[in-house]
C-alpha cells in the first residue's frame, strides 16, 4: 500500500515548483475511499507518465529502485540502467560537499537541496532535489522530484553581475566627476602656463565622462530585460529613510498597479504582510544587517488587493553600507509562489494523515507525542496515552466486506474524535488501531474517564444499510506521563501491555491502566485486576 508519510528524523521536506502539476492530479482522486491497489496503480501510473523527472530510492543506501521515463530522458541513460546505479554516482559533489549543502539547507530553512547532476555525456546540471519518505508497496523509500535550474542560477548570477556592474559604474564616474573639477582647478590656476595642456585634459576627461554614462545606460538596459525575462518583483529599500522603490511586477503579484502602491516605503511592506510571517521575515532581515548570513531569502504572506493571501519568496542582499557597516541600502526580488506553497500544503496533510479515515497516521503520531513529551519535561506538566484495539472488528471485515469495514473504520474515527477535546490528538496507527494524546492530564482517573466515553460511543451500532448495523467495541490501554515511562516508547509498550490485558484477560470491552509495578487498573464495573 502507498502510504505518503514521513520517514521520522531523516528528512525535511517544503515546497517546489515541480509539485503543482503532480499534486494537481493526485487531489482530483478520492484518495478517502480508493482501495490499496488502486492508490498503488495510480501512483504507478503518474510515476511513468509524468514529464518532471522522478526517482524512488532506498533511503539507507541511495540505490535507485526505480525512474520514470522522464528521468530517463534527463540523465541519458536508460530505466533498466538507472535502477543498476546510486544516487552517489550521479551527483557531481563528494561526500562532504554533499554534508556542507545539508547542513546550509538547514540552516537557511530551506526545504530543498541544490546539487550538481552528472548526465551520461559528462556534462553537469545544477538541479534542486526535493525529496520525502513514502511507504511504497510495504517498503520505506525515498520519493525525490528533480528541477534542472541550471538556467535559473546563471540568470540570478547575472542579476547581481550586473547590479554590482553598475554599482562600480556609478562610482567611476562619480570618481571621475572629482577627478575633473580637480583638473579644472588647475587650469584656472595654471592657465596661462599650461593652456594648451589643461584644454586637453578637459576635453579627454568629458569624452571619457560622456563614453561611461552610455555604458551605463546600455548597462540598465541589459540589467531591465533581465529582470523582465525573470518575471519577478524587483524591490530597492533605502534602509535610513524606509524609501522603497518597486517595479511593475512586485505591485501586480498583489493585484495592484504600480502607481497604487507610490510612494511605497517599508511600512507599505509591513502593512501587506501578514502579522504571522512578519517577525520571522524581519528576523531574517536582522540576519542580513549582521553578516550572520550574506543573502535574505524567506518565505512569507502578503495581502492581494482582492482580500486573500499570496505567498512569497523574496530574495535580497545588502547592496551598501556606511562607514560604520550599518546598512544603508537593500535590494532584492519577490517571486509568487502562491500556487505550489498552496499544493504543498495540501501535499504534506496528506502526507501526515490517514487516507482512509482523515487522522493523524503513525508518523504524525509520534511527531506530535513527541513534541507533548518535551513540553510536559519543560513545564512540569503531565498526560495520558490511550492505545486503542477495536473488538469485533474483523468480524465485521468478513461478514459484510472490506468496503463496509472501511466505512466503520470512517465512522469509529469520527466517534471518537467527538469523545475528546480538540487539543487532544487521535491517530490511526494502522489496522484497527488507534492511539490518543490527553494533554494536561493528572491523573489516570480523568484519563478512564474519557476511555469510559471511548467504549460507550463505540457501543452504539453501526448502520451497515438501511437494514443491517454492526456492533463493536474497544479496549483500550492508559499509561500516564511521567508515572508510566519517561519516552514515548516507554509509554506505548505500557499502554499496549494494559490493552492487551484488557482484550484477553477482561474479554474486551473495557480498559486497563498500567501501574509502576506492572499492574493494571480496570474501570470500576469490573474491579480492579493484575496484569
Amino acid at each position: 500500500m502507498l502510504r505518503l508519510s514521513f520517514h521520522w528524523g531523516r528528512v525535511t521536506t517544503r515546497v517546489m515548483k515541480p509539485f503543482f502539476i503532480l499534486f494537481f492530479f493526485i487531489l482530483q482522486v478520492p484518495f478517502a475511499f480508493a482501495t490499496t491497489q488502486e492508490t498503488n496503480d495510480l501512483f504507478d501510473q503518474l510515476f511513468e507518465k509524468h514529464a518532471l523527472v522522478m526517482l524512488l530510492l532506498d533511503p539507507d543506501t541511495g540505490e535507485i529502485k526505480a525512474a520514470n521515463p522522464a528521468a530517463s530522458d534527463f540523465y541519458g541513460y536508460s530505466q533498466q540502467t538507472l535502477t543498476q546505479m546510486n544516487i552517489a554516482s550521479i551527483n557531481a559533489l563528494p561526500p562532504d560537499a554533499v554534508a556542507e549543502e545539508r547542513k546550509l539547507a538547514e540552516l537557511e530553512n530551506r526545504n530543498y537541496f541544490v546539487f550538481s547532476h552528472i548526465l551520461s555525456d559528462g556534462t553537469t546540471k545544477t538541479v534542486r532535489v526535493s525529496s520525502i519518505p513514502i511507504i511504497y508497496r510495504d517498503e520505506p523509500t525515498l520519493f525525490s522530484i528533480i528541477t534542472d535550474i541550471s538556467d535559473y542560477r546563471a540568470t540570478q548570477a547575472s542579476l547581481w553581475h550586473y547590479q554590482n556592474r553598475l554599482e562600480q559604474m556609478v562610482a567611476q564616474q562619480t570618481e571621475q566627476i572629482a577627478t575633473q573639477k580637480n583638473h579644472q582647478l588647475i587650469i584656472t590656476s595654471l592657465i596661462i602656463i599650461v593652456l594648451g595642456a589643461g584644454l586637453a585634459t578637459m576635453w579627454f576627461v568629458l569624452t571619457k565622462s560622456r563614453r561611461t554614462e552610455y555604458e551605463l545606460q546600455l548597462e540598465r538596459k541589459r540589467l531591465d530585460e533581465i529582470i523582465r525575462g525573470t518575471h519577478v518583483g524587483t524591490w530597492e529599500w533605502h534602509i535610513p529613510s524606509g524609501e522603497l522603490v518597486i517595479n511593475e511586477r512586485w505591485a501586480e503579484i498583489l493585484g495592484y498597479q504600480k502607481h497604487e502602491l507610490i510612494p511605497a516605503s517599508f511600512e507599505t511592506w509591513k502593512k501587506l504582510c501578514h502579522s504571522e510571517d512578519f517577525a520571522r521575515a524581519s528576523k531574517e532581515i536582522d540576519a542580513a544587517f549582521s553578516d550572520s548570513n550574506p543573502f535574505y531569502e524567506c518565505e512569507f504572506r502578503m495581502l492581494h488587493k482582492d482580500g486573500f493571501w499570496v505567498w512569497i519568496l523574496a530574495k535580497g542582499k545588502v547592496m551598501e553600507w556606511d562607514r560604520d557597516h550599518n546598512p544603508i541600502r537593500m535590494a532584492g526580488t519577490h517571486q509568487d509562489i502562491n500556487e505550489t506553497k498552496r499544493l504543498y500544503l495540501q501535499f504534506e496533510h496528506m502526507a501526515h494523515t490517514d487516507t482512509l479515515t482523515g487522522a493523524l497516521n503513525r508518523v504524525a503520531f509520534k511527531q506530535r507525542a513527541d513534541i507533548v513529551l518535551a513540553q510536559a519535561r519543560q513545564q512540569g506538566a503531565h498526560f495520558a496515552l490511550l492505545f486503542i484495539d477495536l473488538d469485533g472488528f474483523k468480524k465485521i471485515n468478513d461478514t459484510y466486506g472490506h468496503d463496509a469495514g472501511d466505512s466503520v473504520l470512517v465512522e469509529t474515527t469520527k466517534r471518537m474524535g467527538q469523545s475528546i477535546r480538540n487539543s487532544d490528538t487521535l491517530a490511526r496507527l494502522g489496522g484497527d488501531e488507534f492511539a490518543v494524546i490527553l494533554e494536561y492530564t493528572s491523573h489516570s482517573e480523568d484519563a478512564a474517564r474519557v476511555a469510559e466515553k471511548i467504549i460507550s460511543s463505540l457501543n452504539q451500532p453501526f448502520a451497515i444499510d438501511d437494514q443491517q448495523h454492526a456492533h463493536l467495541s474497544a479496549s483500550i490501554g492508559i499509561a500516564c506521563y511521567p508515572d508510566h515511562g519517561e519516552s514515548v516508547e516507554q509509554l506505548l509498550n505500557c499502554s499496549d501491555a494494559a490493552m492487551y490485558y484488557a482484550k484477553k484477560s477482561l474479554k474486551g470491552g473495557t480498559y486497563a491502566v498500567c501501574d509502576p509495578d506492572n499492574h493494571a487498573t480496570t474501570n470500576n464495573n469490573r474491579g480492579k485486576q493484575s496484569l
